[in-house]
């Protein structure tokens, strides 16, 4: 039997036998090729771990920030912005040293690559001033004046007692490792420091002071003159071979008078030498023994005694003008002001003699005396500043009308460590050691500004300021102050 095909029945196959040859005779389609992304840029640089955070400005292939003052740059830790698919070496949060410049490679997506030069620089810290002082863990500290923040520290051998002075941008200080130090006051570094085979100091709590280029400073046995710019010997005296020179020297119309702490033959007391030559004008054992550092004004030189009270001195022959009796222990320097002379002292029992007095410069009569109930301010030197009179005893602060002798406030943040040094005024605040802490008050109110905790106790070492127009102030037991 013939077999019957019906087209109905076929016609699928042929499609598919169709579909097969179109698909077999189709040329084969080729790939599109991938194009590798050639970005390599840095977008953004930021060190946000800083606060506020510091994003650095891009500019080429130069990148530049400015971070504040105080920044410690050699701990940065950067984050880098890049472009799709790059990568950065050094890595983006990897600490970067950036006192010096550092290179950042970025590497696109195709390995080609594109050094940044990233550099960073520290602000210059706002001048407010400066404050320096030592304290008994033989550190020298130079501190912000209006918000107390270091500045820097200076490490010597031993304590420093000694208070500071600063002269044409240089520090000058002792410490009880039997050295004088010149450092540069707006850095710390230091400049020189004397010998102690040719340069003999004992205990030195004095300040030293320059004038016309000398500095002059008290050792065990000799006073010295030393050049200020170098720390070379000028000249040396003697004149007692057991008692050293204690107190601060000061300098007035080319004649340096000190003191030698002791009583030996006569030698010890007050002295006034030939500033250029150390050659002896005179001497005046009459004082005895005294840690008072003398002032000077108007053709007199005041000083206290341990015994003898407090005396007035012709500045050129050394004859005893005055002598008033201020009490057992006198060794607070004092400081005229307006034809009044200012001076702390003390009884040995802490009682009816702990007194500032206020005295006629010219004849030696009490104008008032003001009763420190809190201990003796035979350690701490007034100082002068806008009618008002500052002086340190036992813990407390005392402010008191210069002309009436009224308290005007008094301040006592340590009720028990005890104050052995002097204060400073200068713009507005005053400044004073307590314990191991550098205050600062209002001078007006005696409201507390600041302190600085030196972790040691700061004993002797008066502050001496530096306001940020330049002007120096010094504390009362420095010889600059009269």
């Amino acid at each position: 039997m013939k077999a019957h095909f019906h087209l109905r029945t076929i016609m699928p196959y042929f499609f598919i036998i169709g579909l097969i040859s179109v698909w077999s005779c189709k040329e084969k389609a080729t790939p599109t090729p991938v194009t590798k992304s050639s970005a390599k840029s840095i977008a953004k640089f930021t060190f946000g771990t800083l606060t506020p955070a510091v994003e650095a400005t891009v500019s080429g292939t130069a990148i530049a920030a400015t971070v504040p003052a105080g920044t410690d740059i050699t701990k940065l830790v950067p984050t880098i912005t890049l472009s799709d698919k790059a990568m950065v070496s050094p890595a983006s949060g990897v600490v970067q040293d950036f006192s010096k410049e550092v290179s950042y490679t970025v590497t696109a997506e195709d390995a080609s690559t594109q050094v940044y030069k990233v550099s960073v620089t520290v602000a210059t810290p706002p001048n407010n001033g400066t404050v320096y002082v030592g304290n008994l863990d033989g550190n020298f500290y130079a501190l912000d004046a209006l918000t107390g923040t270091e500045k820097w520290k200076f490490k010597t051998g031993a304590s420093i007692n000694s208070t500071p002075t600063v002269v044409n941008g240089v520090v000058f200080f002792a410490s009880w490792d039997k050295k004088l130090y010149a450092l540069d006051a707006e850095t710390g570094a230091k400049k020189w420091e004397s010998n102690p085979a040719t340069v003999a100091l004992l205990q030195p709590f004095a300040a030293p002071i320059v004038s016309n280029g000398i500095l002059y400073y008290g050792g065990e046995h000799f006073l010295y003159a030393l050049d200020a710019a170098t720390g070379a010997k000028k000249w040396e005296f003697r004149n007692d071979e057991i008692y050293p020179w204690q107190a601060s020297p000061t300098v007035v119309n080319g004649i340096v008078y000190a003191s030698i702490r002791g009583s030996s033959g006569g030698k010890s007391g007050l002295h006034a030498l030939d500033a250029a030559t150390g050659t002896l004008k005179w001497h005046q054992p009459g004082i005895g023994i005294s840690e008072s550092s003398p002032a000077v004004a108007d053709g007199l030189v005041y000083a206290g005694s341990e015994f003898d009270g407090f005396m007035a001195f012709d500045s050129q022959t050394g004859a005893i003008k005055w002598a008033f009796a201020s009490g057992l222990i006198t060794n607070s320097s004092p400081t005229v002001a307006n034809g009044i002379v200012y001076v702390g002292a003390s009884a040995l029992t802490h009682t009816n003699n702990d007194k500032l007095y206020a005295i006629d410069a010219k004849t030696g009569a009490k104008k008032w005396e003001f009763k420190t109930p809190d201990g003796g301010p035979d350690y701490s030197s007034p100082i002068v500043a806008n009618g008002i009179v500052y002086i340190g005893a036992g813990s407390t602060l005392y402010a008191v009308d210069a002309t009436l002798g009224t308290k005007k406030w008094e301040a006592k943040p340590e009720a028990n460590n005890l104050i052995f040094s002097g204060p400073v005024v200068a713009t507005g605040l005053v400044y004073q050691g307590i314990g191991k802490k550098l205050y600062a008050f209002d001078a007006t109110t005696g409201a507390k500004k600041w302190e600085y905790d030196t972790g040691r106790a700061i004993s002797h070492s008066s502050p001496c300021v530096v306001a940020k127009d330049g002007t120096v102030y010094h504390a009362g037991i420095s010889g600059v102050v009269q």
